[in-house]
């Protein structure tokens, strides 16, 4: 039997399998998309059995109804509710032994649906081939809480069509077309072990993975250590064992707030940590400072609480830094140069001296094939984010990666209390001169709490011109304040310009890390109309 699937809902597959299992978080509008499709498309799914596509339909109506008891739209689902909703469905699941997602744009249509067909109607052995939803050509996917096949399925965009295999009891894969179009020939013969089947298709998966990551860059982003207190010391091991089960990376940023406060004493334990960094990669870390790295508990107002000289003890990157190696192009700045409080801001000069270092640094190196990332401590988007006014011309829209939906009241207090002593001044100018400079990706903490922001910047001076912008914030590293701990893996490929980024997230007591969120994104950034 086939049913219609995208990765976010195909997500939730491994907990239908096995119950026992961690449900994902999904949106609202994805559950009951999915859930339409089984009441009232009959050409989204393929079934040899009448009994059984009734049955599809009756189980969806009865999720259906459970939804309803979610009436916010734009909400996002905890696992438990996830569970709770599709809990019809999981005995329907639990009488199949693996699920099989093919994955793909439009441009494999034709392709992945005759595969998907033939695959429905092969004979049992426990094996459910779900129909692809097909993604447009630009790919710009998120799915929250994914499984590994899923996760590995975003980051490899550039490698689809291809296929996600669940299997009841063991994480999912992925593997490209043809090795999928086999395993699913081979489980469908009269005489197939479909465990034995599918071991032998995961193995040649990990083979292929081994290799596609030879062509791709890792970018590890780290943020807001706060060296220096009792907590974040307790839980540098825990971080750097975690780190070291990381596929090599290529290059390091940290996003400011090195330390808790500037004290020169602190510097011993930065100089550790960068050390063990270099069990990770070779290449310096790109280090921007914050403002608790500049002011007495991060703030300051006029001079008073300004200790700058501490900084100048430490090594940190301004202007243009180009990796040829890998690719890559990043912009430092130093977000703290203005603002009282804990306030941000760069200033006309700063924004003059970066770009006459990228500048200076283009003319002797090609930058065409480069991936631009803006690095900076403090948030270029208000926290919540606000709706922007028609006339901005911006388009932001920020993604659930972690944490609670807030409240109203939440999002009022927050608005009130917080986010006027902590907000970054210049951050519009900011974001324009990103677009003019073709950045494609911005990096940024301050707020201790992961964050996505996607936004539709005018370029100005070209008429009918628009660039895409992806915006992303790291949480606290080392759990300050008792935050969970977090840090960002970024997949970058220059041959296909495609690149992935992954939220990983511990709880402080050091219940693990695990991916709270992937993003895919396709090469181009800007836009013409």
């Amino acid at each position: 039997m086939g049913l219609c699937f995208d990765l976010p809902t195909s997500n939730v597959v491994a907990h239908l399998l096995d119950p026992g299992r961690r449900p994902p978080r999904l949106r609202h509008s994805e559950i009951s998309y999915f859930l339409h499709v089984m009441q009232h498309r009959n050409d989204r799914f393929i079934s040899s059995s009448a009994e059984l596509a009734d049955e599809v339909r009756n189980r969806a109506v009865a999720s259906g109804q459970r939804l309803r008891e979610f009436p916010d739209r734009s909400d996002v689902l905890a696992g438990p509710d996830v569970r709770y909703v599709l809990q019809p469905l999981e005995e329907l699941f639990g009488r199949y032994e693996a699920v099989v997602l093919p994955v793909g744009t439009e441009l494999h249509e034709g392709q992945l649906s005759r595969f998907a067909q033939e695959a429905a109607h092969a004979p049992g052995h426990g094996l459910l081939v779900l129909m692809p939803q097909l993604y447009m050509p630009k790919v710009n996917v998120l799915v929250l809480d994914p499984d590994d096949g899923v996760s590995d399925a975003l980051k490899r965009s550039d490698e689809w069509p291809g296929a996600v295999f669940t299997v009841r009891g063991e994480s999912s894969f992925f593997v490209p077309f043809d090795a999928a179009y086999a395993a699913v020939a081979g489980a469908a013969s009269a005489d197939a072990d479909l465990r034995s089947v599918l071991h032998a298709a995961r193995e040649a998966a990990e083979f292929q993975a081994v290799t596609a990551r030879r062509s791709h860059r890792r970018l590890l982003h780290l943020s807001d250590l706060h060296l220096g207190t009792l907590q974040t010391g307790w839980r540098r091991e825990y971080l750097r064992r975690a780190l070291s089960r990381l596929d090599p990376v290529d290059r390091v940023v940290i996003t400011g707030d090195l330390f808790d406060q500037p004290r020169a004493r602190h510097r011993e334990q930065y100089d550790e940590f960068v050390s063990q960094l270099r069990d990770l990669t070779r290449a310096e870390p790109i280090v921007v400072p914050g403002n608790h790295d500049q002011r007495i508990f991060g703030n300051k107002v006029g001079r008073v609480g300004s200790r700058r000289s501490e900084l100048a003890e430490v090594r940190w990157d301004r202007g243009a830094v180009h990796d040829r190696d890998a690719k890559l192009v990043f912009l430092c700045f130093n977000s703290s140069k203005k603002g009282d409080a804990a306030r941000g801001g760069i200033g006309d000069k700063q924004f003059l001296d970066v770009a006459t270092s990228y500048d200076a640094a283009r003319r002797t190196a090609g930058y065409d094939d480069c991936l631009r990332i803006a690095v900076l401590h403090h948030h270029p988007y208000p926290y919540p984010l606000p709706d922007e006014e028609p006339r901005s011309g911006h388009h932001p829209s920020e993604d659930p990666v972690a944490g609670h939906n807030q409240t109203w009241v939440e999002r009022v207090r927050s608005w009130f209390s917080r986010e006027r002593l902590l907000e970054m001044e210049d951050a519009k100018q900011f974001l324009s001169w990103c677009a003019a400079r073709d950045v494609s990706l911005v990096l940024h903490g301050h707020r201790h709490r992961s964050r996505l922001v996607t936004d539709s910047i005018p370029v100005s001076g070209v008429p009918f011109r628009r660039h895409e912008l992806t915006t992303v914030g790291c949480g606290t590293s080392l759990g300050a304040g008792d935050s969970p701990l977090s840090f960002n893996v970024i997949d970058w490929n220059p041959a296909t310009g495609s690149w992935a980024v992954d939220f990983q997230e511990s709880e402080p007591d050091g219940r693990g890390f695990r991916s709270v969120a992937v993003r895919a994104c396709t090469a181009r950034s800007t836009d013409g109309w």
